[in-house]
């Protein structure tokens, strides 16, 4: 919750047709303002031609025509998630825990995790995966390195793909490497314009480097909130002709 919004005296109604098991059944899960239910799976409704009261709206399902693919459901692996995993818990507590986040019932079988390329707003320190000593660049990136996973997120990840291997991995960064902007710095800034070709070629080799270590990254985001340039954490502002302009003459080539 950010500061100054209220909290709206509201509940959270999810329903899921099931139609592969049980064609008219609809599962429902509820969470109410004061926490006394929490996704509890609430009686199964059942879907009938016509509704139940005059009050209640009617869903039309239409099972012959598609639209978007939902791809999954899940949160985020930040790098402080991932040294608390490693570090504070057990490996019998730590391997229970990912098959409750990503196992099948009774897990919750999460199916998506993003993945922060990087220090984000919630990592132990500010790192990327090229970084040099201050007034120093690295055009060729001869200093690339995914050497700051490799202790925790990786395992995790692996682990995790082990559990569900139809688990959809989203990269993002909050960054590009200090010496790639105009602040020279991860702190504020922007991308430099001589930095574009580079910063494309940082996301082919982050996405290389995993998939040689069993990890594919199913998709990327060019930068996490791109209009925001946070004070103390790392954060870049990336606006959309900057965006339009690196991907299209640069990543995506």
């Amino acid at each position: 919750m950010m500061a100054g919004h209220p909290v709206l005296p509201a509940c959270l109604l999810v329903l899921s047709l099931t139609a592969a098991c049980a064609p008219h059944r609809v599962d429902t899960y509820l969470t109410t303002p004061d926490r006394t239910r929490l996704l509890s799976h609430e009686p199964d409704l059942r879907a009938t031609a016509t509704a139940i009261a005059p009050a209640t709206p009617t869903i039309e399902v239409d099972p012959g025509r598609a639209y978007q693919e939902m791809v999954g459901f899940g949160a985020a692996l930040t790098d402080a998630s991932a040294w608390l995993m490693w570090h504070k818990l057990s490996p019998a507590r730590r391997d229970s825990l990912l098959r409750d986040l990503f196992g099948p019932e009774p897990g919750a079988g999460f199916s998506f995790v993003r993945l922060d390329m990087g220090a984000s707003d919630f990592a132990l320190r500010q790192y990327s995966y090229d970084d040099v000593p201050p007034g120093e660049s690295d055009p060729t990136l001869s200093h690339f390195s995914i050497a700051p996973d490799t202790a925790e997120t990786i395992p995790i990840l692996k682990r995790a793909l082990e559990i569900n291997p139809r688990l959809a991995i989203m990269a993002s960064p909050w960054s590009a490497p200090g010496w790639m902007k105009t602040t020279g710095s991860m702190i504020k800034g922007t991308l430099r314009p001589e930095a574009y070709d580079p910063y494309a070629e940082y996301f082919r080799r982050f996405i290389d480097a995993y998939a040689a270590r069993g990890i594919p990254i199913y998709a990327i985001t060019v930068q996490n909130e791109p209009h925001y340039e946070p004070a103390d954490y790392p954060g870049m502002r990336l606006d959309p002709p900057a965006r339009a302009r690196f991907v299209g003459e640069h990543l995506g080539p």
